[in-house]
């Protein structure tokens, strides 16, 4: 179980971090250092996450008293295809089974490559990365809003719009901005951009317990008070039961 600071008004949160960094890294995500961003996130409300990556086949095996699994990890070498390794299937066992329990899951930007070798992760995200249709523009400092369908979401908590410019919350960051990523049958859209006069949708939720979120690419993303701010609504809403509150100062 995940190492926890309590404190009074706290409850007894287990939160892990699953970073790619071997089997599953990619040369495009500086994925070690986005992750401690997100820890950065989830020790403003009060939390402190523990650390898990992929240099262990297990790493996942066990998720008993987890509260919140987040996901930040590539699809591996590209030039490679997926492999199977029997040694990863308890992983994949105990993150099937902690999704059909309806526990929390949040994967983030390029997890929507993961684990490409086991289709049922796409289904647990509701997408999946389709090479050669699924891509992005150059990274630059873009404008994400609420989804027309979601602006009064608790996602986004803390955001707002642009005057004279849009009536829905927005986050601007520095980041990349996902296009044609195939949106499964039950996602919820919550995020997404205009680009080219076509809307794409990069953030949605699953069911009550999952969110995809595709920000999030480098730590340039992350200097954005907006996106910090945005994966904290979604921390607090997967969590919705534990009344986190955030600490500004830290965030």
């Amino acid at each position: 179980m995940a190492g926890i600071r309590l404190s009074e008004g706290f409850w007894d949160v287990s939160v892990v971090i699953f970073t790619g960094l071997s089997r599953y890294r990619d040369p495009w995500h500086p994925v070690a250092e986005t992750s401690e961003e997100i820890a950065r996130v989830v020790r403003a409300l009060g939390l402190e996450p523990e650390m898990r990556t992929d240099e262990s086949p297990g790493a996942l095996a066990d998720l008993s008293g987890v509260d919140l699994l987040i996901v930040n990890s590539g699809r591996g070498d590209p030039d490679a295809p997926p492999t199977y390794d029997p040694a990863w299937q308890p992983s994949f066992d105990a993150v099937a089974a902690y999704a059909a329990a309806g526990s929390p899951i949040l994967a983030v930007h390029s997890s929507a490559a993961a684990f490409p070798e086991w289709p049922a992760w796409a289904d647990i995200i509701g997408t999946s990365w389709t090479p050669g249709v699924s891509g992005h523009p150059e990274a630059s400092l873009a404008v994400f809003e609420a989804d027309p369908s979601a602006v009064d979401h608790p996602v986004f908590s803390g955001l707002s719009p642009i005057d004279g410019v849009t009536q829905r919350p927005v986050v601007v960051a520095y980041d990349e901005r996902y296009w044609r990523l195939p949106v499964h049958e039950g996602n919820t859209p919550l995020l997404g951009h205009e680009t080219l006069g076509d809307w794409y949708v990069v953030s949605w939720s699953r069911g009550a317990s999952r969110i995809y979120d595709g920000l999030g690419h480098d730590r340039r993303s992350y200097a954005s008070e907006q996106r910090r701010r945005y994966l904290t609504g979604e921390i607090r809403w997967l969590l919705r039961d534990r009344e986190l509150t955030v600490n500004e100062g830290e965030l």
